[in-house]
């Protein structure tokens, strides 16, 4: 058959007509066809690996140039080899991230976890704020391949796990795993079904477990906890935008993202991720629906307004239980600055937020009959009476914390707090058997790292322990570096890891990160020992008027803590305050009567020559040989 002509002389307008309409059609068919062969289209099972940049906007704004250097070299050195060896494909990149595609699922999971490895470690020779961090979530479904693009639902359902991960983590589909023949070299935390933005169906998600990753972070809106201890949990709702500029919300959603990294280093803290509060924005709050939705305690939300060249950030904490404001406060600052203010601003809200929940969080405890108490309630009794320091109290404090463990034998909070009970003990002479009670320093802070690695307050609490009882000293500065470096929002770290750098010399740094926390807690339970730690190292920095001036503030928040009251007399003697001194002397021996001057030279933990010194003035002072 004769196909038809496809042109015709203009001068036959009916003709041109029908000849149109054969054009058109034919071009139908042709469409028609291709469609048909893309319905058709038999689309392969893909890993989907969906990796993004955390704070990758507020990176950019305060160093583009640099941000975008190092993120490049990261791709050159780290993501593009880890994706070459485990036989994955870059098919999109988003600026802030990449989608790669994988045959094998187990090749997909192998590179999410070396590359979050390989970023950690790099990242960890750069300053807190200026480190890049991914995001990364990986699902098992079939995709479309066209135009060198990757589409279908399993991208999208990528994308929103990767959303909820935290800072350095892996979120995986249960479909991935179940299609994954070897699971044996990794460990995962089972998250419940998310419930996740614009997916109609919740999706059962697992957590990679690994170094740098937050066990503690809560991620999605209802979810199942596989912990028996049950922690108080919090949101960050995202700031209101309150400045006229809409190109200003940047400002607020650099400092909630802030918020949320460092509230989940917070160890006691179970932290919403940020995916999960999305659907709050710019919304009439109602501490009810937040707490339904959310399964949190505690909420956290707030403004961000700027004024010609200033930016304020109001913030609130509200009880979901009972719509109250627990706390609220107003910051201001410069335009300017505020890059540079910006974190030690959400690290100062983070640690005045975990003060005030651990004030609640007791009250709460306390409340409680003792039948129904928990692991975590138990903990927070404890805490109540150890910093009490009377020899009742604190020998009650080391009851609740065994019960805490046995409630709970792998929440490893309690054996890290057993292990200052040991510290302090020693350190205030109530212990009779040295060596027994320095091992079970170092025994129950492994304990405590075995069951969380990422457990900041145990390696700085092992960390000063190896170095004030044993003299360890490099390895006490390795693990305090380790904590800070895992935790650098933790106020324990930077005030446990203050202590070795002023035994060996180094005061200027003990000073720096005891200032540090206070910083970071001006509230908290421990600001009597941090303003001791301030002054014992103001003392060997022999700034002697500052040493009385932190060990008198540390005494009248804690009027039984020796070793304030130990600082406070040497450092009167070296200022030649004598009768000072010898008043302190008396105070001392009224609250630690069994102490010796002859037993604490034997484990004093400065080098020499202060060493020998400090038990000199501590001897002039007035204390018992």
């Amino acid at each position: 058959m004769k196909s038809e002509p496809t042109s015709v002389p203009p001068s036959s307008p009916n003709t041109a007509n029908d000849s149109g309409a054969r054009l058109v059609g034919a071009a139908e068919q042709d469409f028609n066809s291709q469609v048909g062969t893309i319905l058709e289209f038999e689309r392969p099972f893909r890993a989907v690996l969906v990796a993004d940049v955390v704070s990758y906007t507020r990176l950019m704004e305060a160093a583009e140039v640099e941000t975008h250097s190092r993120y490049r070299a990261l791709r050159v050195s780290v993501i593009d080899p880890a994706l070459i060896g485990r036989r994955g494909e870059i098919v999109k990149n988003t600026g802030d991230g990449f989608v790669a595609v994988f045959e094998s699922p187990l090749d997909a999971l192998r590179c999410a976890s070396e590359l979050q490895r390989e970023v950690t470690g790099l990242e960890t020779l750069q300053p807190p704020e200026r480190r890049i961090a991914f995001r990364i979530g990986v699902h098992w479904e079939p995709v479309i391949f066209d135009l060198n693009d990757v589409y279908g639902h399993g991208v999208n359902i990528a994308a929103r796990l990767q959303s909820v991960a935290p800072a350095g983590g892996v979120v995986v589909s249960s479909a991935l795993l179940l299609v994954t023949a070897d699971l044996s070299e990794f460990k995962f935390d089972d998250l419940g079904e998310l419930h996740l933005k614009n997916l109609s169906r919740p999706v059962h998600a697992f957590l990679l477990l690994s170094p740098g990753v937050d066990r503690r972070t809560v991620i999605g809106a209802s979810t199942k906890s596989s912990r028996r201890t049950k922690l108080p949990s919090i949101a960050v709702i995202p700031f209101a935008n309150s400045s006229s500029e809409v190109d200003d919300s940047y400002f607020a959603e650099g400092f909630v993202e802030d918020i949320i990294v460092s509230l989940s280093n917070i160890q006691e803290l179970l932290v919403v991720s940020r995916g999960s509060t999305m659907p709050f924005r710019q919304r009439e709050l109602d501490p009810v629906e937040i707490g339904e939705k959310l399964g949190v305690r505690y909420y956290v939300s707030g403004h961000v307004r700027r004024s010609g060249k200033r930016v304020r950030f109001s913030v609130e904490l509200v009880d979901v239980a009972t719509g109250s404001v627990v706390w609220a406060e107003k910051y201001d600052t410069d335009l300017a600055d505020v890059f540079e203010v910006q974190d030690e601003i959400a690290i100062g809200v983070v640690e005045k937020i975990a003060a005030y929940v651990r004030r609640a969080e007791i009250k709460r405890a306390l409340r409680k009959p003792p039948k129904s108490l928990n692991a975590y309630d138990y903990l927070l009794r404890a805490l109540e009476l150890l910093y009490k320091f009377d020899f009742a109290s604190f020998s009650r404090a080391k009851g609740l914390l065994e019960k805490a463990s046995e409630e709970d034998p792998e929440y490893a909070a309690p054996y890290a707090f057993a292990a200052k009970w040991h510290n302090f003990k020693i350190a205030e002479g109530w212990s009779s058997d040295f060596d027994a009670d320095s091992a079970d320093v170092i025994r129950l802070s492994n304990c405590a790292i075995e069951r969380d690695p990422q457990n900041a307050l145990a390696l700085a609490i092992q960390g000063h322990g190896k170095s004030m009882f044993f003299r360890d000293y490099d390895s006490g500065l390795d693990l305090c570096e380790r904590a800070l470096a895992i935790s650098p929002s933790n106020s324990w770290a930077w005030v446990f890891g203050s202590g070795t750098p002023g035994f060996v010399g180094d005061a200027s740094t003990g000073i720096a990160r005891a200032e540090r926390a206070i910083r970071l807690s001006p509230l908290g339970q421990q600001a009597f020992f941090n303003f001791c730690l301030l002054g014992q190292n103001h003392y060997l920095n022999g700034t002697f008027d500052d040493a009385i001036r932190w060990s008198k503030k540390s005494l009248t928040l804690s009027p039984r803590f020796g070793n304030a009251a130990r600082v406070l007399a040497a450092s009167l003697v070296a200022v030649g305050r004598l009768e000072e001194a010898r008043q302190v002397s008396q105070h001392h021996k009224n609250i630690l009567p069994g102490f010796r001057v002859s037993d604490y030279a034997r484990r004093c933990p400065f080098k020499e020559p202060q060493g020998s010194l400090y038990v000199e003035r501590l001897g002039a002072a007035g204390l018992p040989d």
